[in-house]
């Protein structure tokens, strides 16, 4: 294997994690993401590290979680002392190239990479329809000039199927027209209701007020609308997402195909993940926000289009956990640069080429400032601390475990749909403490840091003094925290 590969790093947007025709699922078809499976390993145990779109590239580009980074949500602001990945490539002998999609608020990214395309300002939430093409003609045309004895890291990060979200902002002044009724589709032409539409109830607090209830922190014109949304409406949600999965596939077909003609196809090493997904009915919820796992799981996928680098050919590791921070010291290690300290992630290469290091025994998510989650081989935990409705929440809480709210606990095996919310049954009370026993001794590690930028820290507290409003309006939430 060459000793430093150039490496292309894909990734789509909004895209649920399991919509790869690849991986079985049969309302969708993705050949070229498909291609991207057969040339490598999928990490089928992967997890963003907050299901936003803002934090979970902040973390793709520093290692690290989103309470280290001051981007707890789209808005934040990425700490200015810690060093991004095309920053370090670029100090080591790699040129790092950008075309498409940046969105790490408070980074500059002509700071850190040379710049492809990005538009003539920074590409917003949507427009993948105007973009994307643009972003894939960018990187073509660099592979097809590229004569630099230095290997090169290429980013692709594409819009689509993002523009989702446009159909669901569209509903908030309109009723959009039934699609059958309009001829436009036959109901056989759409995907069935999720089996988890209907839900648990019982959730976090942080999750009713963000996402819930009347005036909710998010998107709460769209919420207002999709509560009389008939099954079809929601199945026409899921169609709409399923073509722009398929848009977006082609796009990636049209760079897989010049770089398997270039000069680059042997000695170029493939990433491809996505940074968090569209839950489009399932619990009843839209876009991303969530622990939910249409939120927060997405593939990882590590391939190569030839057979020079030690690169598995369509293979599915369900065994290992991956997280969002492991790309940035991923792509050190096969560069050959060392790890900058801090850095939170591991590197996939041992498990790439075969060996068996030690690894970590669960993934760890951050949602919305206070909510979390430890996914484990059967079980998955959700929790919540309780803010304090002032100036201390900008300092991230944790571990605390006086200020735990409510909690779930979703048997994996049994109900992989998530519809059971077992944390309140007598035979869970022992995992349950050993859930928070480590989410304490976890976050006790993290170099979490306080807010320090002015705008995300007015929305930090806001947002803080909203959910803590809740608690202290609703009393009766005390009795259901469970005490030990």
């Amino acid at each position: 294997m060459p000793d430093r590969p150039n490496i292309l790093f894909i990734n789509t947007d909004q895209h649920t994690w399991d919509v790869v025709s690849a991986y079985g699922y049969p309302y969708v078809k993705t050949p070229n993401i498909d291609r991207i499976v057969r040339n490598g390993i999928s990490f089928m145990r992967s997890y963003s590290t907050d299901p936003v779109c803002g934090p979970t590239r902040a973390s793709w580009m520093t290692g690290r979680y989103t309470s280290e980074l001051g981007t707890p949500f789209n808005g934040g602001h990425l700490h200015e002392d810690i060093p991004d990945l095309g920053q370090v490539l670029n100090s080591n002998g790699y040129q790092a190239f950008h075309s498409g999609k940046w969105h790490v608020d408070g980074r500059d990214v002509r700071n850190s990479f040379q710049l492809l395309y990005i538009g003539n300002r920074p590409i917003g939430a949507g427009g993948g329809e105007y973009y994307d093409g643009a972003i894939t003609h960018a990187a073509i045309d660099f592979l097809s000039r590229y004569e630099d004895s230095d290997p090169f890291f290429l980013q692709v990060p594409y819009v689509n199927p993002h523009d989702i979200c446009q159909c669901e902002h569209d509903h908030e002044e309109k009723t959009i027209p039934d699609p059958i009724e309009q001829g436009i589709l036959n109901e056989e032409d759409l995907p069935p209701l999720p089996a988890n539409f209907h839900y648990d109830e019982r959730e976090t607090v942080v999750h009713k007020v963000a996402r819930r209830m009347d005036e909710c922190l998010i998107h709460w014109p769209i919420q207002r609308k999709v509560r009389h949304w008939s099954a079809i409406q929601w199945r026409y949600l899921m169609w709409q997402h399923h073509r722009l999965v398929e848009k977006v596939d082609s796009e990636i077909g049209l760079l897989l195909e010049a770089l398997d003609k270039s000069q680059f196809r042997d000695n170029t090493l493939i990433m491809f993940t996505m940074d968090h997904g569209e839950a489009y009915g399932q619990h009843q919820m839209f876009q991303k926000f969530s622990l939910y796992e249409a939120s927060v799981r997405v593939p990882f996928i590590v391939a190569s289009l030839g057979d020079s680098l030690d690169v598995p050919k369509d293979r599915l590791d369900e065994t290992h956990f991956v997280s969002g921070v492991d790309l940035f010291p991923t792509v050190c290690d096969y560069a050959g640069i060392d790890i900058v300290d801090g850095v939170q992630g591991m590197s996939l290469k041992p498990l790439v080429e075969g060996q068996n290091p030690a690894w970590r025994e669960f993934a760890y998510i951050e949602s919305n400032g206070w909510a979390r989650s430890l996914v484990f081989d059967r079980y998955k935990y959700v929790g919540e601390y309780i803010p304090f409705g002032t100036e201390q929440d900008l300092e991230p809480i944790g571990p605390d475990p006086d200020r735990i709210g409510l909690e779930q606990i979703f048997d994996r095996v049994e109900d992989p749909d998530e519809t059971h919310n077992l944390a309140y049954q007598p035979e869970m009370r022992d995992m349950l403490k050993r859930f928070r026993q480590l989410m304490m001794d976890f976050e006790g590690q993290l170099n979490r840091r306080r807010m320090t930028a002015q705008r995300p820290a007015a929305q930090l507290l806001n947002w803080g003094k909203q959910i803590r409003g809740y608690w202290d309006a609703h009393p009766e939430l005390e009795e259901m925290r469970i005490q030990f």
